[in-house]
């Protein structure tokens, strides 16, 4: 019998089809698979109950903690602002109960305000470090008012550093003119006449209706004869 006859004899399997070896594959995995889909959907879920509910309550009830503290933090009542009055809370009532709110953001700025008022350098820069807030002017502040205390230290490269960061950050009229002056400052303090000279300029040239643009001719000849 030639081989050919012989063939002709045997059946020969189907080949199997993706769709088939995809159900294969699936019935093997079947458990691994479903694991990870229910871990995928708790987490799904989570994210939607913490954004669309329990951080929109946690919010509104920080902002009924904060009112009476921000009260007296805009009359300069330091540690009842600080630390409430007996009945209300106070800043760091509200950072410490609601740490993850915006309102405890601007709480830990207001906080390291009242201590840069107490002179309590160290804390303050501590507190103001912690601030991440999106506002513009507020997140500019933060960074200049580390500059402060830094330079209140005689901490005067890192002084230059925040400052530096703060007229960087957000640049608009009323804050970053402040902050590249006390740059140029600082700069001049440490001897940096050329960088000294490079801020005063600035505000020369894109500053000009500020303050600080007031008697910056005078400063940036003064720095260039020291240069």
């Amino acid at each position: 019998m030639s081989k050919e006859e012989k063939n002709k004899g045997i059946l020969h399997e189907p080949e199997e089809g993706l769709l088939e070896k995809v159900i294969k594959w699936y019935n093997k995995q079947e458990k691994l698979i479903n694991v990870i889909f229910t871990c995928v959907l708790v987490i799904i879920l989570a994210i939607l109950f913490y954004t669309m509910y329990w951080a929109p309550k946690r919010q509104a009830k920080a902002e009924m903690a904060i009112y009476k503290a921000e009260q007296y933090f805009a009359t300069d009542s330091i540690q009842m602002a600080l630390n409430g009055d007996g009945t209300c809370e106070g800043l760091l009532d509200v950072i410490k109960t609601y740490p993850c709110t915006k309102t405890a953001d601007r709480a830990r700025f207001m906080a390291g305000s009242c201590y840069m008022k107490e002179g309590r350098l160290d804390d303050a820069i501590s507190m103001l470090k912690k601030c991440s807030t999106k506002s513009k002017l507020v997140s500019v502040q933060a960074l200049g008012l580390i500059g402060d205390a830094y330079w209140e230290k005689n901490n005067l490269e890192s002084a230059a550093k925040y400052y530096k960061k703060a007229y960087k950050k957000n640049p608009n009229d009323l804050l970053t003119s402040v902050y590249l002056l006390r740059y140029a400052m600082v700069c001049e303090a440490q001897g940096n006449w050329a960088q000294a000279i490079k801020a005063y300029e600035t505000i020369q040239k894109e500053y000009t209706q500020s303050f600080e643009a007031m008697d910056v001719e005078k400063r940036i000849e003064y720095a260039k004869t020291r240069l």
